[in-house]
């Protein structure tokens, strides 16, 4: 099959690139291939049998539309000084107006307004006191708490929109290989168990996050591809 633009991997990196590209107006054919399933057919046992059942080929929890954002309890940090290397990467400033831009997303498609962190400035002018006494930072951390819930039903409202905006996700398939062409990728390899497809594609976005990221790494180590953590 062919496509335009294929997204390995449903989790926020790969359905938040497909809902930049429809806000940006792209008429672009955009496929997503998911190895878990919809946000509707993601059930995890354990609320029945009380323990974890190691699922496969894989887990409910982790693995699915939404990666393991759809079973948390849904909290968002509005700090760019939380949450690892990003702001060395690309700047303080980039990841941050970054930040503010998924938030803006979350928000449009049904998260609480309301923000933790920032109702007490001067119990916070307190304990900021205390800790450079103590020799430490005190990193103020706007938090926006949605819920386990909440959560579910918000990227429920974003698989639907994507959907209905034309985007094709194939649920159920993980890719098994790319397609190189000397030092260009043409597409993907993909398998349910059962069928293989070939997917042609003059992009490719590999966002397979933290569950994907052995494969990855594998994949480039096969392919000489430069990579990082």
């Amino acid at each position: 099959m062919k496509t335009d633009i294929v997204i390995i991997g449903a989790g926020p990196a790969g359905i938040f690139t497909a809902i930049e590209m429809i806000r940006k107006g792209s008429k672009a054919k955009i496929t997503i291939v998911e190895k878990g399933q919809s946000i509707e057919h993601r059930h995890c046992p354990k609320s029945k049998t009380n323990k974890c059942m190691n699922c496969k080929p894989y887990c409910h929890i982790t693995t699915g539309f939404s990666g393991a954002g759809a079973f948390s309890d849904g909290k968002l940090s509005l700090s760019y000084e939380v949450g690892g290397d990003l702001p060395s990467l690309i700047g303080e400033n980039l990841a941050q107006e970054t930040i503010d831009y998924a938030d803006k997303i979350y928000l449009e498609f049904g998260a609480d307004t309301h923000i933790e962190g920032v109702s007490n400035p001067e119990a916070a002018k307190q304990i900021r006191k205390r800790a450079i006494q103590a020799g430490l930072h005190l990193v103020d951390c706007p938090i926006r708490h949605m819920g386990t819930e909440k959560a579910q039903n918000i990227y429920l409202s974003i698989e639907k929109y994507l959907q209905d905006n034309g985007v094709e996700i194939l649920f159920g398939y993980e890719c098994t290989n790319l397609i190189l062409d000397n030092e260009e990728c043409r597409g993907v390899y993909i398998s349910n168990g059962k069928k293989e497809l070939e997917i042609q594609a003059s992009k490719t976005v590999v966002a397979t996050g933290r569950r994907g990221a052995d494969w990855l790494e594998k994949i480039c180590a096969e392919f000489n591809i430069a990579h990082m953590p």
